[in-house]
């Protein structure tokens, strides 16, 4: 349900932007969203197709691109894409990628 309040805030951002640029309409929203944010991409289409009703986003398209989750051993620097694999080090982990959760651009008119 956290899909909704974060589409909310997509949304918001968008159009703020957009009217600072004084745009008539946006065309496009591509956002990145990391695996290990938990975020489910299906509902966040879901959401932004209603949410956008009613704003100069209405036909927009929504790309969402997923980072992977990638982690690093601090130590001899070794990544790794899955949790369950580590190095030797015991040095323990630094995440990479995986955490994002941003508007990568917006396209408008």
């Amino acid at each position: 349900m956290h899909e909704l309040s974060i589409t909310e805030s997509i949304l918001k951002q968008s159009l703020t932007e957009a009217k600072k640029n004084r745009a008539k309409i946006i065309k496009k929203i591509k956002l990145l969203v990391g695996e290990a944010t938990s975020i489910v991409p299906d509902c966040v289409r879901f959401y932004f197709d209603t949410l956008k009703q009613e704003t100069i986003a209405k036909d927009a398209i929504l790309e969402i691109e997923t980072k992977p989750l990638v982690i690093r051993c601090p130590k001899c620097k070794t990544q790794f894409k899955d949790l369950d694999l580590t190095c030797n080090c015991q040095a323990g982990i630094e995440i990479v990628s995986g955490q994002e959760l941003m508007i990568e651009s917006l396209e408008i008119e």
